[in-house]
Parts: C-alpha cells; sequence; structure tokens
C-alpha cells in the first residue's frame, strides 16, 4: 500500500512539474511576442521633406563694340553677259574703295581722339550672287525684259564710329546700282556676359529660396534641379552718337547712333527643405 501511495505521489508531482513547465514557457514565449510587437510601433526617424520651385531672373549690359552692314548691288540689262560685266564693275568698285579706306587692323600709333577710322579684319565678304532672267506679263502673256545680276555682300568693322561713313563710303561706290539692307551692331563679348547673367539668376533664385526657408522656419538641404528657362534675348539701348567721315561739302553725311545691349537671363530652381529643429 506505501509502495502504490508513493507511485500515485510522485505522478502527481510530475504532473504538477510539467504544467509548471509548461506555464514558465508560455509565458516566456508571451513576453517575447509583447517585445517584438512593441518594437514594431517605434515610429520611423526619416525626415520630413518638401520642395520649394524658385525662378531667377538677371541681366548684364554689354556696349557694341562693332558693326556689320550689309549691301546688294543689282544690275538689270538685255543680255546676261552685259548685266554680270556691269555688275562685276560695281562689286569691283566698291571693294577698291573699302581697300583705300579700311585697314585690316588697328594701326600703331591711332589716335582715339582723331575722326573714327574704318578698321575691318575681313573686309569685304561675299553672301550671295545670282544671275537670272526677268519676265513682264503683257496683253500678249509673259515677255521676257533682260537678266538681272544680284550680288549680296557685307563689311564688318571694329567700332562704331565709323558706322555711318562705311555706309556712305559704299553707297558712293556703288551709285545707283547699289541697295543698302541694313546695319547691325555687334558686341564681340556677349557671350561673356551672358554666362554672367545666367550666373546672376542663379544667385537671385538662390537668395529668394533662403529667404522664403528663413520665413517658415525651415533649412534648404540640397538644390534638386537647375535649368535656363527660354532663350537668351537682347534688348538694345541708345547711348552714344556716331560721326561719319566724310567732311565734303554739301554733303550731309549718314547719322548712325551705337550704344548697348541688355542680355537678360532667367533659370528655375527647385531646392530641398526640412523644418528647424526645435
Amino acid at each position: 500500500m506505501k509502495l502504490r501511495a508513493l507511485h500515485m505521489t510522485t505522478g502527481r508531482l510530475l504532473v504538477l512539474l510539467t504544467l509548471a513547465a509548461a506555464l514558465l514557457i508560455a509565458g516566456a514565449l508571451s513576453v517575447r511576442a509583447d517585445q517584438e510587437y512593441d518594437l514594431k510601433l517605434v515610429p520611423s526617424s526619416d525626415e520630413q521633406l518638401t520642395t520649394l520651385a524658385i525662378e531667377g531672373a538677371a541681366s548684364r549690359t554689354v556696349a557694341y563694340d562693332g558693326a556689320v552692314a550689309r549691301f546688294r548691288v543689282v544690275v538689270e540689262r538685255d543680255h546676261a553677259l552685259e548685266a554680270r560685266q556691269a555688275g562685276a564693275v560695281v562689286v569691283n568698285a566698291i571693294r577698291d574703295t573699302v581697300e583705300e579706306n579700311c585697314t585690316p587692323g588697328e594701326p600703331e600709333n591711332a589716335d582715339h581722339t582723331a575722326d573714327p577710322t574704318c578698321i575691318s579684319p575681313n573686309g569685304l565678304q561675299t553672301v550671295s550672287f545670282r544671275l537670272g532672267q526677268v519676265w513682264d506679263w503683257t496683253e500678249e502673256g509673259r515677255v521676257l525684259r533682260g537678266w538681272e545680276y544680284e550680288y549680296r555682300l557685307q563689311i564688318a568693322i571694329r567700332g562704331t564710329g565709323f558706322a555711318g561713313g562705311l555706309v556712305d563710303l559704299v553707297i558712293g561706290a556703288g551709285g545707283d546700282s547699289l541697295h543698302f539692307d541694313e546695319l547691325d551692331f555687334t558686341a564681340s563679348r556677349r557671350a561673356e556676359f551672358e554666362r554672367l547673367a545666367l550666373l546672376d539668376a542663379i544667385d537671385d533664385a538662390q537668395a529668394t529660396a533662403d529667404s522664403i526657408a528663413d520665413h517658415m522656419g525651415y533649412e534648404i538641404v540640397r538644390v534638386v534641379e537647375l535649368s535656363p528657362i527660354g532663350s537668351l534675348t537682347a534688348s538694345r539701348v541708345v547711348e552714344e552718337a556716331a560721326e561719319a567721315a566724310f567732311a565734303d561739302d554739301g554733303f550731309e553725311p549718314t547719322p548712325v547712333f551705337g550704344g548697348s545691349e541688355s542680355v537678360p537671363a532667367r533659370v528655375r530652381m527647385v531646392f530641398e527643405l526640412r523644418p528647424l529643429a526645435d
């Protein structure tokens, strides 16, 4: 009987120990599960960023330091060879006059207080020429009127002081066969001033972004986009008058006024911002 009672007591103890071990294991598992769940509830530490798009604008002024004059020699004759010959005579007369009055470079002892002189590094340049038939429409139909020779040429000069004198010089040599098309001023440093204007536009956009970020309590993290807007254009501003070099009695020189041009630039910049720390 005593041995049977001992076996029953031992069995109960084993059962109780088994239950206790099961409870301990379950408790441990529940603790690990709770800890893992709590870790998932920790909020993300990623920064809250926003973007700001700004356009900047600026301009630089560059003075004209040259000019380009464009002309046409137009001659009409009954026959093709006659038109070509007459046109060549006029073109050669213009060439000779330019070579006599224009220098290829700055004279060594140039007096810049004297009357403007013609300085043309390239001399005359041929743009195009053609020889074609000219027709008239009559009651009998189309009738050949003759042959037309057209020769387009241009000459570039340094400075703007002799621009009017150049026009008068070429017109005087070409006579009635010459057509004066246009005179354009040039600025040899224009590309340099375009780059400077673009840098000024970037500074303008940066300053605006700094002001907005400071007002909102943000700080700029980085620039995520920068691109120029549109094409660069120039507006002309007249500043100085240029006198022609002709001084013949009774001759009224062609007035030409040099000046400068304003080179604008615009950019678009996108900034990345974040709130300032408390």
